[in-house]
């Protein structure tokens, strides 16, 4: 099989050459704008790479940055995406501050932007240019972690030192100034915060009959909302702070800690450890449910009308001997707010209609594979002649922009021409690779993947119906993308369902 070329637009390295001399490097041999200048065109011409623009600063030191009006044209072109490539003469010709130089360097690599310098041969393409970016990330890190160490260390002094940090907004109850260390108690807010406790641990109320009650108060909460949610409630009952703690690294259970507080408590401490009890043994409470075991289509059920995903519910009836007894559906999501028409579907339906279909998938595939086969083949041989085709226009267009840089470097060409030429070609170039990766995208999978989906529909197939709901359901999350279920409507409360091929999880 041929081998492709793939390349991409990222690929084609604009590239920003940047020169610069201070006023005593001038009369140095090899530092003069114009030797830089000739040299780094020529390096780019050896590699291939287009020359998006040249920026000079002349007589200018390498200090600093901020008084180099070429070196902040040049970071701009590189934030714009102008640039994806900066090739100088010496890495010191850039900055001769270290840390200027890997600010530099952190910003290139942010934007995608490769960097090269002649002299120390430093390309990101090379493994020594890859080990120079390595140690300057190395220097930057450092400096990053000692910035947080110090950082941390402060914060977790203050918490020691019984001031509240606020990460996540003053809490419930409490304000604090700016410019102030201390949180001091909000009269009003404690208040409800009492009123919390108490209906939860003295009047034993759920915490969504807490949210009821203070949503039809009209009570708005910290954030000035004035509908209440378990979870505000949840958090204000497991907060220390109404104890008159301070807490660091909430999130984080291996540096969380508490210290005393400089504030003042607004409930006593037995209250709160009543309210952790009784958290602690309604825990699972808060645990996410999942489908009963008779609902295993749940979450593979599309409709067939609009596309959406069908939700389970069940249905309560009562027998004419008084007992009742529970059946579960489907029905589509988008029915009760954008009306569509799919009518609710029992699961005794689904299930003989999926029956049906496992029993005949075997044979349908079979028939589809046989009838698809010669078609796949065609259709790979013309799209694999029309890549090489591509590829012998690429070859043609990558001399032509060779011809061109070689103009340009003998003057038989001024560089705004040059640009020019360079910017047709690269459309074509662009265009080419866009085709050729098209192409390749549209070439048909090979017989691997149609061998794993066969796996999928032979285990189907065989076991299917051996399988008890609990294993149906594990199956058809593992295996299953989508079943489409269609239904045409015989008479207002009868309707015909069919099920479209079911879409399998190759993996």
């Amino acid at each position: 099989m041929m081998k492709t070329v793939k390349k991409t637009m990222a690929q084609i390295l604009s590239t920003a050459i940047y020169v610069r001399v201070s006023t005593e490097e001038q009369a140095q041999e090899g530092f003069s704008i114009r030797a830089q200048t000739e040299k780094l065109k020529t390096y780019a011409l050896l590699k291939g790479w287009d020359i998006y623009d040249i920026y000079v600063d002349d007589g200018i030191s390498g200090k600093n940055i901020i008084d180099r009006p070429q070196v902040t044209r040049l970071i701009e072109d590189v934030k714009k995406g102008k640039v994806n490539n900066v090739l100088v003469f010496k890495v010191d010709r850039l900055s001769r501050s270290i840390k200027n130089l890997m600010e530099l360097v952190e910003m290139f690599d942010e934007y995608k932007c490769a960097f090269n310098s002649l002299t120390e041969s430093i390309d990101t393409d090379t493994p020594s240019g890859r080990m120079f970016l390595k140690i300057i990330g190395i220097f930057a890190e450092f400096e990053r972690e000692n910035l947080i160490s110090r950082v941390t260390l402060g914060l977790e002094r203050k918490v020691k030192e019984g001031y509240s940090l606020s990460s996540y907004g003053t809490s419930y109850g409490y304000d604090i100034q700016n410019g102030e260390k201390i949180q001091t108690v909000n009269p009003a807010e404690a208040k409800i915060v009492r009123e919390i406790f108490e209906m939860y641990v003295k009047q034993n109320r759920s915490m969504l009959a807490i949210t009821k009650e203070l949503t039809a108060r009209k009570i708005k909460t910290k954030k000035n909302r004035s509908r209440w949610d378990k979870s505000t409630i949840k958090c204000m009952l497991e907060n220390p702070t109404y104890i008159g703690k301070v807490r660091y690294a909430i999130q984080d259970k291996e540096r969380y800690f508490e210290a005393d507080g400089q504030h003042e408590a607004i409930i006593d401490k037995e209250l709160f450890q009543l309210a952790q009890e009784k958290l602690s043994r309604n825990k699972n409470l808060f645990k996410t449910k999942v489908p009963k075991e008779e609902q295993y289509f749940c979450g593979v059920l599309y409709c067939g009308k609009c596309g959406s995903r069908l939700s389970t519910q069940q249905n309560c009836s009562t027998r004419v001997d008084g007992s009742i007894y529970k059946t579960s559906s489907y029905k589509c999501k988008s029915g009760t707010y954008d009306g569509c028409k799919m009518p609710s579907i029992v699961h005794s339906k689904i299930e003989k209609l999926f029956n049906e279909y496992v029993e005949n998938i075997a044979t349908l595939e079979a028939t589809n594979a046989e009838l698809n086969n010669d078609e796949a083949t065609e259709k790979k041989e013309l799209i694999l002649k029309y890549i090489v085709e591509c590829e012998r226009k690429l070859k043609d267009c990558e001399e032509r922009k060779k011809q061109v840089m070689e103009q340009y470097m003998e003057s038989s060409i001024s560089f705004d021409e040059y640009k020019q030429l360079l910017e047709i070609s690269n459309g074509k170039y662009i265009a080419l690779i866009n085709e050729i990766e098209k192409s390749m995208a549209e070439i048909p999978e090979e017989n691997e993947s149609q061998i794993t989906r066969a796996d999928i529909i032979t285990e189907l197939t065989e076991n299917w119906q051996r399988l008890d709901n609990k294993e149906r359901f594990i199956f058809l999350q593992r295996f299953v993308k989508k079943i489409v279920i269609d239904a045409e409507k015989t008479s207002p409360r009868k309707s015909i369902l069919s099920i479209r091929p079911v879409e399998f999880d190759e993996r």
